[in-house]
């Protein structure tokens, strides 16, 4: 329970989902999710072998998010250090297990469709905007992972929290979720991770690399490449290009950049990507705001992560419990991601889902395993 919480939850209004991505692109790409998702494969067949605290998801019955609801209280924290300004929000119930969600990106924000993962009876929902994400605002030199988990602590103690109940992240939130325990182990109780990415340099190349991602589209790697110059570029190589392109003073050169980048990541998103939504999304780069500069800046920067020692300081939150839900077939986080993760938290359960990709909008199966791993808590 928040501090200062009333005593009676509000009311919960229905309507559609359209939940976001958790890596990037989540505010303009929700309003194309619903048409993107009819597209997709559902799970069949039987199960294959299972290991011990291994599950691989089958075709059973979906869950859907809960009803539309919204925040009871909104505010704006002012960063230790200063240079920030972050948005955040509560909603759910007064009373109930506070529950942090982390999105995704860097550089995402949250979305009013995120509240929905949870159940507005069963729990007090806290969200809040990273550093340059969404409604937060800041000087973007002063964005880094540590400061990030600075953030998340003083936001726990402003809002009088003892403990986060249960900790959410999805693909960078994931991440960003790992590095706050491990670093404040006591004031998190449980945790559901999912679409996981850990940033070492292998991960971090491999959606950007002709020899990663760009093995199952050849052609539009190619372009990706072509549009920063960077033509036969190592990846690191063409990271820093579209960095320093996204985050341009000129217009017309960060546009573009926006643009050929939209056209790339986009169709990492699902197992059929959609080449019209890709296209009309591409052709409004002003829509993704600045978020993809964030997002560029982190992955340049090695996301200001050692991801050994991040891995190493699991042993510290190796007792709680944890559920990590991951798409098979994820071209932005390969399985290999949750796997590693799996190793250092030999508790927790781990559910790959078959025949999802890295968004939860665009899978229905994967976003109904992280509702029922969530729902676990309850």
């Amino acid at each position: 329970m928040i501090r200062g919480a009333g005593s009676a939850p509000p009311s919960y209004p229905h309507g559609p989902m359209a939940q976001t991505r958790g890596f990037q692109l989540g505010r303009q790409f929700a309003r194309w999710a619903p048409l993107a998702s009819t597209a997709l494969l559902w799970p069949t067949g039987p199960r294959g072998p299972r290991s011990r605290g291994i599950r691989r998801c089958s075709a059973e019955e979906l869950r859907t998010p809960f009803p539309e609801i919204e925040a009871r209280k909104t505010g704006n924290l002012v960063t230790v250090d200063g240079t920030h300004s972050l948005y955040y929000e509560v909603s759910g119930n007064p009373k109930g297990k506070v529950v942090l969600f982390l999105h995704g990106g860097p550089g995402d924000g949250s979305s009013p469709k995120h509240r929905r993962l949870f159940d507005p009876e069963v729990f007090c929902i806290v969200a809040f905007d990273q550093r340059g994400a969404g409604q937060s605002v800041g000087k973007k030199e002063f964005n880094t992972t540590e400061k990030l988990v600075q953030d998340i602590e003083q936001l726990r103690l402003h809002l009088g929290v003892e403990s986060w109940e249960l900790l959410v992240g999805g693909s960078w939130g994931s991440t960003l979720a790992l590095a706050y325990s491990t670093r404040f182990p006591a004031r998190v109780k449980a945790m559901v991770l999912y679409s996981i990415f850990i940033p070492s340099q292998a991960s971090i190349e491999f959606p950007y690399s002709a020899a990663g991602a760009g093995l199952f589209f050849p052609e539009a790697h190619k372009a990706f490449a072509a549009a920063v110059d960077a033509t036969g570029a190592q990846p690191g190589e063409l990271l820093g290009r579209y960095a320093e392109r996204l985050a341009s003073e000129d217009t017309k050169v960060r546009n573009a950049a926006r643009s050929a980048y939209l056209r790339w990541i986009m169709r990492l998103l699902s197992l059929e990507p959609d080449e019209s939504i890709i296209e009309e999304v591409a052709r409004n780069p002003e829509d993704a705001g600045d978020g993809l500069a964030i997002e560029m800046r982190y992955m340049a920067n090695g996301c200001f992560v050692d991801a050994d020692q991040l891995l190493e300081e699991c042993k510290r939150i190796a007792h709680l419990p944890c559920a990590i839900v991951h798409g098979r077939n994820d071209l932005l986080c390969p399985p290999a991601n949750a796997w590693r993760l799996r190793q250092r938290l030999p508790r927790a359960k781990l559910i790959f889902v078959p025949q999802a990709g890295h968004s939860s909008s665009l899978a229905p199966a994967l976003r109904s395993e992280i509702l029922k791993a969530i729902d676990g808590h309850r």
